[in-house]
Parts: C-alpha cells; sequence; structure tokens
C-alpha cells in the first residue's frame, strides 16, 4: 500500500472539516509560504497574499525568539517528525540527533501491521544507515552505487538491488 499526503493528512481534515460544516461556516487558513504557488488551492492563504515567502517566515519567527531549539540548522523542512514522507536525508538526521525519537519509530513499527514506508520499514532504514556508515568510514561510495545496493539488497535479505 502506498502512503501518501492525502492518507495522512488531508482526508483526516476534510472529514473533520466536513463535520464543522454541518453547523459553521468554515474558512479554512493555510500556511502555505508565497513562494510555493504549485501548492496553492481554493482556500485561503494568508502569507501568500502577504506576498511572504519561507525565508520572510522564518526570518519573522526568529525575530520574535522562536528558533525551535535548532531544528533549522538540522532540517531542511520542520514537519512531523514521524512522517513517513520525509526525504532518507531528514530520517538519517533524526536518527543521528533524535535517538530517542528515532527507538519510537521502531517501537511503533514493531507493533503495527504496516510497513513505515512502501520501500523500508524502520528497521530495515536502521540497516541501511548503518551499512551506510560503515561504507563511509572505509571511503566507500553509497546511494545509488551498484555495489553499495546489492551489499544493501544482501543485509536486506532482498534479491538483486532496489
Amino acid at each position: 500500500l502506498g502512503i501518501s499526503k492525502t492518507t495522512l493528512k488531508t482526508h483526516v481534515i476534510n472529514k473533520h472539516y466536513t463535520l464543522l460544516r454541518k453547523e459553521y461556516q468554515v474558512i479554512e487558513y493555510v500556511g502555505i509560504a508565497a513562494d510555493e504557488p504549485k501548492r496553492v488551492k481554493e482556500k485561503r492563504y494568508p502569507l501568500v497574499e502577504w506576498g511572504w515567502t519561507e525565508a520572510d517566515c522564518l526570518r519573522y519567527c526568529y525575530e520574535k525568539g522562536f528558533n525551535w531549539n535548532g531544528l533549522y540548522e538540522i532540517f531542511d523542512r520542520v514537519s512531523c517528525w514521524c512522517c513517513p514522507l520525509q526525504s532518507l536525508t531528514e530520517l538519517r538526521k533524526l536518527r543521528r540527533y533524535f535517538p530517542k525519537l528515532w527507538n519510537k519509530l521502531h517501537y511503533w513499527q514493531m507493533v503495527t501491521w504496516r510497513s513505515f514506508r512502501p520501500d523500508y520499514t524502520v528497521q530495515e532504514l536502521e540497516l541501511r544507515f548503518r551499512l551506510e556508515e560503515e561504507w563511509e568510514a572505509k571511503g566507500l561510495p553509497t546511494g545509488r552505487n551498484k555495489d553499495f545496493q546489492k551489499a544493501l539488497a544482501d543485509r536486506l535479505g532482498r534479491a538483486g538491488t532496489e
């Protein structure tokens, strides 16, 4: 089963708004920035209306004393730490800088029937990240390198390469 933003977030929000609309007039404000025009649909987007980019918003927050304990120095975007739609790069950072949260993902993976991502369970990601560290310590290429992919498939017990 593929996981999408619709499955994880949009469907739940729309279901809730459907209930609210039975009793109230609902105006939905969405925090999409002016430099994300492709994401603008039929809702209200104050940041777009004001012409504020993501950089403008972040600068404003820093000026007001919000720094999120340095999260924006670690991550490109700060979103739900447990989101399976994060890139492998972001998940590597979560594992490295927030081991307690990474361990919580391990636990959740063990108590659910569903794979964390379509391509990896959390346990498989752990194996992948450990293998990457081993190869990098030896000065060997990782990522899409054919030899690395074969070693990864072997480590994961999968036939062929990814």
